[in-house]
């Protein structure tokens, strides 16, 4: 019989549908166990954290799309938390009372609460906040466009403002002591205070018109700025005068830090060079780390062990060694 025939289309039928179930018992149930694993993970290859800051055991580390990631345990073990609205987070500081507190890039300054939750407040109106610490009287400092700082003595309920009347981004603020804090920012600019805040005097600028990424000083008098091209400058004398230190790179360098002992400058590539007291350079870390992502957060920990945060969703645990310049790393989520 031919296929137009009655028995030609019932014979037809049912190849098709035996066809059909072969084909069925072929195809796989598809697997999203690897996709689900990778969400619970505390970071996230599309994280782009910018900033770690540590209280005790303490450590939060914030980012982009509103990523906050919290150790309770100096590092050991995290726990990833996502804002509402997935603000930008720049930078997070940590206060003498244990509280912490994170800007975003859309002037607002977020609060961590007892429970673990965060709570927003604005800003006064400000262009891109881009960095912020809190002093040893739990005061709070942000600073960012048209050269303000703005300093905060009630957890950011209500805020006074400084500015220089300049177009100058300000990039970064450290306290040193209750006295003595140090303000960089565009175009070399150096600011500093011997009175708490109160005033701010204008420092020799940073040569060339050095744009700083970081700076850290370990004393009213010594002090380190960071910046592109792998620059790292040095003043013995409070920001009046600034000398290059031999770097050995020239990769652009965004973070540094101290864990009160040891520095250690982080930058492009999963760069990172450290230096001891009495080091007459800075020194590669070999075996770093395996992201190939921007590092920007420093946290000390103490006993020459760091927490480092990137691109890529890069959060390292590093331990500089004795005796040689290999580090340890422990790597979050590996």
């Amino acid at each position: 019989m031919w296929p137009g025939s009655r028995y030609g289309s019932r014979l037809g039928f049912l190849c098709f549908l035996f066809l059909g179930m072969i084909l069925a018992g072929c195809e796989a149930p598809l697997d999203l166990s690897g996709v689900e694993a990778q969400l619970l993970q505390a970071t996230q290859r599309s994280d782009l954290l910018q900033a770690v800051a540590r209280d005790q055991d303490t450590v939060i580390t914030v980012g982009g799309i509103g990523t906050v990631v919290r150790s309770l345990d100096g590092g050991s073990s995290w726990q990833r938390t996502t804002l509402p609205g997935k603000p930008f987070l720049v930078d997070v500081a940590a206060c003498p009372d244990g509280s912490f507190h994170a800007i975003d890039k859309t002037d607002g300054i977020w609060s961590m609460q007892p429970d673990g939750s965060w709570a927003r407040q604005a800003l006064p109106e400000m262009t891109e906040p881009q960095a912020m610490t809190c002093d040893p009287a739990n005061v709070l400092w942000v600073v960012g466009g048209f050269s303000m700082i703005l300093h905060s003595e009630d957890a950011g309920a209500s805020w006074d403002s400084w500015s220089l009347d300049e177009d100058i981004y300000l990039t970064t603020i450290q306290f040193i002591d209750p006295q003595h804090g140090v303000v960089s920012g565009e175009f070399g600019t150096v600011l500093l205070t011997e009175d708490g805040g109160l005033s701010w005097n204008r420092g020799s600028d940073l040569p060339d018109s050095f744009y700083p990424q970081s700076t850290w000083f370990t004393s009213p008098e010594t002090g380190w700025v960071v910046g592109l091209s792998g620059t790292i400058w040095k003043t013995d004398d409070g920001g009046q005068s600034w000398q290059t230190t031999a770097s050995g790179i020239s990769t652009p360098l965004y973070g540094i830090g101290s864990d009160g002992e040891t520095l250690l400058a982080v930058g492009d590539n999963a760069t990172i060079l450290y230096r001891r007291a009495g080091d007459a350079s800075w020194n590669p870390l070999k075996d770093a780390g395996r992201s190939r992502n921007y590092l920007r957060g420093i946290a000390g920990l103490g006993n020459d062990q760091f927490v480092v945060a990137g691109g890529g969703g890069a959060l390292f645990t590093v331990t500089i060694p004795n005796n040689e310049a290999v580090a340890s790393v422990e790597t979050v989520n590996e």
